[in-house]
């Protein structure tokens, strides 16, 4: 590698560290709102948050380094135009795409690794992560009394509360129903009370003040009703979620798989979807239809859509007709209502259903597949459009980063926008998460080929002189 290149990758080492610590620290404020809760709400250990924390990183480094990319891209050769150096280096002969070239280079190497991350190190953090919050999950917090809402989670005592001063812990208008085997329940009624914690939060007092006790005599023998009046009484309560249980769970969501996971998935269901459409096929054509859309078409007529909203769900049609698992339908034709059983039409229906089902599900894994290189891709779309953009603002610092992360949060919009549609089965997978890189690859290359001069930029018009009328 020459001076030059090594020179302008050296440029972006600091931006590049820069805004990775930025987009982490904005990823992070979000999360860090439920740590805090589960800290003081729940009364998680420092060491349990820490450990939630430190997983839920793994996410966040995978969004974080294609917009680090692109910030440190738009905040070198921002600079370099700014202080003139890109004019001294076409001045001097050197073309820019030689200049481009060493961070496209850097970009591919980073792609390669984000790649690998996304497969082996990100579905193990999110697995351990989704474990962790489970079991936290299961523990019961001591302040999480409702108000208007019987609480059963503590054992041997069924809880109501009307009014729940979280501030000050003081509830009013309680009712308890303390519970045993062997004698009906005992009645506790108090107009106020205030809830106390143990410091290791595995019990729980409640001190009631002004209320009453009533008690039912445990069997029909005796005839006698005690009612017992008190101005504080005190309530020791076990809170069966004060120790956190860690389990291991076995099975794993679409985000905590590897390629391999789910591509076994895939197959599996592919699977399945063969036998349920066969099964569908062979119910169809014993009543007498070629196809499901023919079934639909003769027991629910409807009439043909028109205008602009029919135009753009024939287009979207056409669109998701090239995905993997897209079923190209025939053409409609007008079809007579044969008469069906209601069993027979209840089977079809559920067989749908069940096609339905796993065609969602095999769009869903296909997604998460497609993400896992479109994201690391992203690093190099926007080394193409990072550079341009900052030789021709010529500027740098905080507004290029902010600049940049704005530009990146379109492309996460429009990535999550694909994903939604591709779980909803109207684009395939492979155009959902691959359109936002595609467009902006586009124009990227375009305006990187125009600064290096490969293709002519537009004239502009010069400003007529202004007359000057003699005095």
């Amino acid at each position: 590698m020459r001076i030059l290149e090594r020179y302008v990758l050296r440029e972006h080492v600091f931006p590049f560290f820069l805004g990775f610590s930025v987009v982490i620290f904005l990823l992070t404020l979000d999360f860090l709102f439920d740590l805090v809760d589960l800290a003081v709400g729940k009364g998680i250990g420092v060491e349990i948050v820490l450990e939630m924390f430190v997983l839920s990183l793994g996410y966040m480094v995978a969004l974080a380094f294609p917009c680090a990319v692109l910030i440190a891209c738009m905040a070198t050769f921002g600079r370099l135009s700014q202080d003139n150096e890109v004019i001294a280096m076409k001045a001097t002969g050197v073309n820019l795409l030689r200049i481009i070239g060493a961070p496209m280079a850097a970009s591919v190497v980073l792609a390669i690794l984000l790649v690998l991350f996304n497969n082996h190190v990100l579905p193990e953090s999110n697995h351990a992560l989704a474990n962790l919050m489970a079991d936290v999950g299961r523990k019961r917090p001591t302040t999480q009394i409702t108000e208007g809402v019987f609480i059963d989670g503590f054992v041997g005592y069924n809880i109501f509360v009307e009014k729940v001063n979280s501030r000050t812990n003081e509830i009013r208008g309680i009712k308890i129903y303390q519970l045993s085997s062997n004698a009906r329940p005992t009645t506790i009624l108090a107009d106020w009370g205030v809830i106390h914690n143990s410091p290791d939060g595995r019990f729980i007092t409640l001190e009631l003040h002004d209320g009453e006790i009533h008690e039912v005599p445990p069997n029909e023998a005796e005839r006698t009703y005690r009612r017992l009046m008190f101005k504080t009484h005190n309530i020791n309560i076990r809170n069966p979620g004060g120790d956190l249980e860690r389990h291991n769970r076995e099975t794993r969501g679409d985000r905590e798989m590897t390629l391999a996971m789910m591509e076994a998935n895939i197959r599996d269901l592919r699977g399945g979807l063969g036998k349920a459409v066969e099964s569908r096929n062979q119910i169809l054509d014993g009543a007498g239809y070629r196809s499901y859309d023919e079934f639909v078409r003769a027991a629910i007529p409807r009439r043909p859509e028109r205008g602009l909203a029919a135009w753009l769900r024939g287009a979207v049609h056409i669109l998701s007709s090239i995905g993997r698992f897209a079923v190209r339908n025939p053409p409609p034709t007008a079809v007579a209502l044969r008469p069906i059983a209601p069993v027979t039409m209840d089977a079809i229906q559920m067989r749908q259903l069940e096609i339905e089902a796993l065609e969602r599900r095999m769009n869903s894994l296909e997604v998460e597949v497609q993400k896992k290189f479109s994201i690391p891709a992203a690093c190099i779309v926007f080394v193409l459009v990072g550079a341009p953009l900052g030789m021709r603002a010529r500027k740098s610092g905080i507004a290029v980063a902010f600049v940049s992360i704005l530009f990146f949060v379109f492309y996460y919009l429009c990535l999550a926008g694909g994903e939604e549609l591709a779980d909803r089965r109207l684009v395939a997978p492979w155009i959902a998460m691959w359109i936002p890189n595609i467009v902006i690859g586009a124009i990227g290359l375009f305006l990187t080929l125009q600064t290096a001069d490969v293709i002519p930029r537009g004239k502009r018009r010069r400003p007529r002189p202004r007359r000057t009328t003699p005095a």
